[in-house]
């Protein structure tokens, strides 16, 4: 009887994989077992997990009641930590208690972690996603996320083909080298995009409206051929915008649907489309609350009666419309269309309902996340008056100073209840970001030849918002030296100032036939008169010294030769709209500028520029950006033009295509470079991205330059206009923007310098 007992006890503990049980144990006394108590509990069998670990793990305690059942959730939940590949708990009856072991296998310890066959992700960044490091134990269940987080971030990529093998090498002493071997394979393209149901536009139509592309030449340079899932859901919203925008008021997307090629090399998109029919405008009414009057908020109104419907102009006056009501102090303005459709004859009723809410004023304005900068930075680059009345235009010009002073990675505003109902805070969140720069390093350039630069800035000085420079440059045919410093806010004024100090030792005899020295320190003032436009003054004053010249060299050039000085006064008004400095997507960028020398110094002349450039977002992608620009200089008071201050064009920067001087005004009777009195030129540039590099500031750009230059008394005709085409490689490098330039001249004069690949560092682009 008791040997049935026994057997049977043994086979329950077994299928339940609770413990291993000598017979002996459990087999006496079977009824009384539930009153057993527990007098100790051993752990065994682990090497690099401590035993306090397993028994802070289990619920289970000396002096317990003996329950099988708790037993059974402790061996689970010691399995859910992910140390051990197997637990089994013994246990031995004596006389005072029970004597429980918990028998564990560890997974092995990882000495080193590896990844080899990856080419398109860097093994930083995929070691930088891992959760598994050398040291730890391997934990399956870890390892299996790990594998995960590295598909999905190969998915993102196009990469649908991937997969990776995990290879376990034991050492000696019992742990492992984890290696996670990956196989990329090719890249899934989208071979087509298909629609359904679209009778309005064509498949080519709305091919070119939405954000993926099927794999052609184009999509080659963007990798927008590349499935995205999150992208397919925009697509979707583009295309019933498309529709909406022409009249489709019901239009709607039924279904979106992806298929995969068997190979896994292409994938087919096909988009299911509920057309409806067109509408036009019948009416457009406001109502509500008219703030400031009807007749201001009618004039904001871009829909009217026989229009065809357009979302796209509805959401335009919509937002119009709930800006001017917020600069009445509405900061909670809300206009709602609402719709009555004429089935019969396809014409729609709009009525726009204004909730005005009520009129809040700036209790205060909170700086939050703002531990590098003074709140005063942020708080003068506001527009939004602190206990004035909300304005929503000034909210939205105060984001955008904030963003453009280039200290903040983000900038968020939100405004909270106030003490009272007509109260309201600004909580202004930002982001700081590093605004130091040091650089060191050597290069080449074709018109420096071997350099060694080295650059160190701040931009945000003491926390202030000043903008500190020193950089130096020494070649073989350069040496400049160059500091100086910006105030934004001069006198906590809105106006800023900065100064300068120079030196200059150039050798670029090459090409000039002389050699040249200067330095000199300037002084310059900004005084905004509008948000966009700036009125500024400078002074400069340099100190030159012209030699070297060949014993061939011409009259002019004998005249120039030695020490001159030069005091300048320059006048000038800037308009920048643009939306960046340094890469800018949309906006303009327009200035002017009067130069008078001979107020001190040697060299009297007078001068006037201009120059003008837009940017034209095509697409997230492309920017279009035209440029022109135009300079005079004349010398007075029986002075010539000093010869640095004279005109030339040619290399990047300025006419590409053409050698470093290689257009400009030359002596007839030696063939030397004197420069022009006049100078013109412009250029069309698309900057695209350069395929499958995504580094931070890499882009092509295809342009065609013009230009000219001409003496005093020279007639610059079109006729004598230079050109070039070509396509360039840019990159905002650590040291400096980097640009390549591969160049044809399409229309030249005798003379002129080309030159068909050029390249330099630290140019402007």
């Amino acid at each position: 009887m008791h040997g049935r007992k026994r057997l049977l006890i043994g086979i329950v503990c077994l299928v339940a994989g609770l413990c291993t049980l000598a017979p002996h144990v459990w087999g006496q006394e079977s009824g009384t077992t539930a009153q057993k108590r527990i007098a100790s509990i051993a752990v065994q069998g682990n090497h690099y997990i401590e035993s306090g670990v397993v028994l802070e793990n289990i619920h289970t305690r000396v002096g317990d009641v003996l329950d099988r059942a708790k037993i059974s959730r402790d061996v689970k939940r010691l399995f859910k930590t992910g140390y051990f590949s197997d637990i089994h708990v013994v246990g031995e009856h004596k006389p005072d208690g029970e004597h429980l072991t918990f028998v564990v296998k560890e997974h092995p310890l990882i000495a080193s972690v590896n990844i080899e066959g990856n080419n398109a992700v860097t093994k930083k960044d995929l070691k930088f996603k891992l959760r598994l490091k050398a040291g730890q134990v391997l934990n399956p269940t870890v390892l299996d996320k790990d594998i995960d987080t590295i598909r999905k971030g190969y998915l993102k990529k196009g990469y649908y083909q991937m997969y990776i093998d995990v290879v376990k090498k034991p050492r000696k002493d019992g742990r492992i080298d984890l290696t996670l071997k990956v196989h990329e394979g090719e890249i899934t393209h989208i071979k087509r995009i298909r629609f359904i149901g679209n009778k309005g536009f064509s498949d080519a139509d709305l091919r070119g409206k939405i954000a993926s592309r099927q794999s052609d030449l184009i999509s080659w340079f963007t990798d927008r051929d590349v499935f995205d899932r999150s992208r397919l859901k925009a697509d979707a919203q583009l295309i019933q915008q498309t529709y909406m925008n022409a009249g489709y008021l019901d239009a709607k997307i039924d279904s979106s649907i992806v298929a995969l090629s068997s190979d896994k090399l292409w994938f087919y998109l096909t988009f299911s489309i509920h057309e409806g029919p067109k509408y036009r405008v019948s009416s457009v009414d406001i109502q509500g609350d008219m703030v400031p009057d009807r007749e201001t908020l009618e004039k904001l109104v871009t829909l009217h009666s026989g229009d065809l419907y357009s979302l796209e102009e509805l959401q335009k006056t919509v937002e119009d419309l709930t800006t001017r009501v917020g600069d009445e102090g509405y900061a909670f303005a809300n206009v709602t269309p609402m719709f009555h459709r004429h089935l019969d004859n396809h014409t729609v009723d709009i009525t726009l309902d204004i909730e005005k809410g009520r009129q809040v004023y700036v209790e205060r304005i909170e700086v939050t996340g703002n531990d590098k900068t003074n709140d005063s930075v942020v708080r003068r680059a506001m527009r939004q008056d602190e206990g004035g009345r909300f304005s929503s235009s000034r909210l939205a010009l105060s984001k955008e100073k904030l963003n453009k002073l280039q200290l903040f990675k983000d900038v968020r505003i939100s405004m909270p209840k106030g003490s009272a109902p007509d109260k309201v805070k600004m909580k202004v969140g930002v982001t700081p970001k590093k605004t130091g720069q040091f650089s060191i390093g050597a290069g080449f350039s074709q018109l420096q030849k071997a350099f060694i630069r080295s650059s160190l800035s701040e931009g945000n000085l003491f926390g202030k918002g000043l903008q500190g420079s020193i950089n130096g440059e020494i070649g073989v045919r350069t040496q400049n030296f160059n500091a100086s410093l910006t105030d934004p806010y001069f006198l906590d004024k809105n106006m800023s100032a900065s100064i300068n100090i120079f030196k200059q030792q150039t050798r670029l005899n090459t090409f000039t036939s002389y050699k040249y020295n200067n330095y000199g320190l300037g002084t310059n003032f900004g005084i905004p008169l509008t948000e966009h436009l700036t009125y500024g003054i400078g002074y400069n004053f340099k100190r030159s010294n012209l030699f070297g010249l060949p014993a061939n060299a011409s009259l002019y050039l004998k005249s120039q030769s030695g020490k001159q000085t030069t005091s300048e006064v320059t006048n000038s008004l800037t308009w920048d709209t643009r939306d960046s400095v340094m890469r800018p997507t949309k906006g303009y960028h327009m200035s002017g500028s009067v130069g008078v020398a001979g107020l001190g110094g040697l060299n009297h002349f007078y001068t006037f520029s201009g120059n003008a450039s837009a940017f034209f977002s095509l697409n997230e992608d492309f920017i279009l950006s035209p440029k022109i620009q135009a300079s005079y200089i004349h010398g007075f008071g029986g002075k010539q033009v000093p010869i640095y201050r004279r005109f030339s064009l040619g290399g990047i920067g300025s006419l590409r295509g053409f050698n470093y001087y290689g257009v400009t005004v030359r002596d007839p009777a030696t063939g030397q470079v004197i420069g022009g009195n006049k100078m013109a030129s412009g250029s069309l540039n698309l900057f695209f991205p350069i395929p499958y590099v995504h580094t931070t500031g890499f882009r092509g750009v295809a342009f065609i330059d013009a230009g000219n230059v001409g003496g005093l008394n020279e007639k610059m005709t079109f006729g004598t206009v230079r050109a070039a085409t070509g396509l360039g490689i840019q990159w905002l490098s650590p040291m400096g923007p980097l640009s390549l330039v591969w160049a044809k001249p399409i229309r030249t004069q005798p003379g002129d310098q080309k030159r068909t690949f050029q390249f330099a560092l630290g140019s402007s682009f």
